[in-house]
């Protein structure tokens, strides 16, 4: 039966019940008034059965109504008997059924994107509608650096610049994009890295054009030479040349377990000589326990004489070839803490000068091919000095600091101790 039947029946009852007690209260019928109490009795019976139609099957409804809300979508409603309230108990556990299974593919696809986005090498940064930083994948914490949070902040919304970081090898692609949600434009931020794409680019630009010079030159010099023509200046000039053909001859790295400690060591008594040389004092900072590190000991050698004689001609006088009184360099290896989420582990190696500094300006040119301050530089060394630490996958850096004046050449050697990939 119908609900509204059950209450029809409900109405014409209460009705028949007032006129009977109606009828028995003007005639005084005894009979009538019993009739009106059995009818009433009846009536009570009848209510409870009504309510069992209507309000406990409400009651049903409520409860799925609540497993909604706490979404709880694997909960079905039994059906309770009556017409109606079977359709929407039917149509209620059919609309839960779909909304798990939306609820599972929107799950599955949040759970994949956020996992695509974890291991994206390309940093994303979402910000919420005020533009405020709200969460971060591993990859722009990793390159997320004071210089590219500035150029964040300046960046209109969808426009893309690039940034080197001064001091650093590492050059940046910054977009500043958005996109459109429910009639509001969230904007977020995407970082990739350019560095070893320019830098693969650069070098195949440069091989290319210093191995057609050197080819002419060397070519044209030995046929001179052999004349006795010029012979000191022609030798010096292809000296001049080769120069720059040594660096696209970098080999690869042959990675051996190594102490750095021992690997600084094993320089000092070359590096001490030639700071002598110049006037400049020159102290090791070494420590008793081994840092294991792999490394190519000849290359590393070679980055480390590098360094050492940029930071004698920082410390010499312009023009003279000695240095101003308490010019010092100091050569520091390290345990630091790692820190995996930049890829850098627990060996440092620092080289620190008093200088004359690296002004700003030139800091943001800083291991950029062929780039040189110095009036007869070639810009070689840092070039060398890049090319090596990028291939034993070193992060470092030369800057120098505004608080207290001294340039650092600071390099921080891979977390892994497996052996690098050539």
């Amino acid at each position: 039966m119908k609900l509204k039947h059950y209450f029809l029946l409900l109405v014409v009852g209460i009705v028949l019940l007032a006129v009977i007690a109606i009828v028995g209260t003007f005639r005084s019928h005894q009979t009538l008034y019993y009739i009106a109490e059995v009818f009433a009795v009846v009536l009570l019976v009848y209510l409870w059965h009504f309510y069992r139609k209507t309000i406990r099957p409400y009651d049903t409804l409520i409860g799925g109504v609540e497993l909604v809300k706490d979404l709880d979508l694997t909960t079905r409603l039994a059906p309770s008997g009556q017409h109606e309230t079977d359709v929407i108990v039917h149509t209620f556990n059919e609309l839960l059924s779909r909304l798990r299974s939306e609820h599972l593919k929107l799950e599955e696809q949040y759970t994949f994107l956020n996992l695509l986005i974890e291991a994206s090498p390309m940093g994303v940064i979402q910000c919420d509608l005020d533009g405020n930083v709200t969460s971060m994948n591993p990859a722009a914490r990793r390159m997320l650096s004071p210089t590219v949070e500035e150029t964040m902040r300046s960046l209109p919304l969808e426009q893309t610049t690039t940034v080197r970081i001064p001091g650093e090898p590492q050059l940046f692609r910054i977009s500043h994009l958005s996109f459109l949600d429910r009639g509001y434009r969230h904007p977020f931020f995407l970082i990739e890295s350019l560095t070893s794409e320019v830098r693969l680019a650069e070098k195949a630009a440069y091989e290319r054009v210093i191995r057609m010079i050197a080819h002419e030159v060397n070519n044209s010099v030995a046929g001179l030479i052999s004349q006795g023509e010029a012979v000191e200046r022609l030798t010096a000039l292809s000296a001049f040349v080769t120069r720059f053909a040594e660096v696209v001859k970098i080999p690869q790295p042959q990675f051996l377990l190594c102490d750095l400690s021992e690997e600084v060591e094993a320089c000092q008594p070359f590096l001490e000589n030639l700071c002598t040389q110049a006037h400049v004092s020159i102290s090791f900072r070494l420590t008793d326990d081994a840092i294991p590190v792999h490394l190519d000991s000849v290359l590393f050698q070679q980055v480390l004489i590098n360094i050492v004689k940029n930071a004698v001609e920082s410390i010499t006088e312009k023009g003279t070839a000695t240095a101003s009184e308490g010019a010092s360099i100091v050569v520091q290896v390290k345990k630091t803490a790692a820190n995996p989420s930049k890829g850098e582990g627990g060996a440092s190696l620092v080289v620190t000068d008093n200088g004359h500094g690296i002004p700003p300006s030139v800091a943001s040119h800083l291991f950029t091919p062929f780039f040189s301050t110095k009036p007869q530089g070639q810009g070689l060394g840092l070039l060398l000095i890049r090319d090596v630490l990028t291939a034993h996958h070193c992060t470092f850096s030369l800057l120098t600091d505004p608080n207290d004046g001294l340039t650092r050449f600071t390099i921080l050697f891979p977390t892994k101790m497996d052996k690098p990939s050539s």
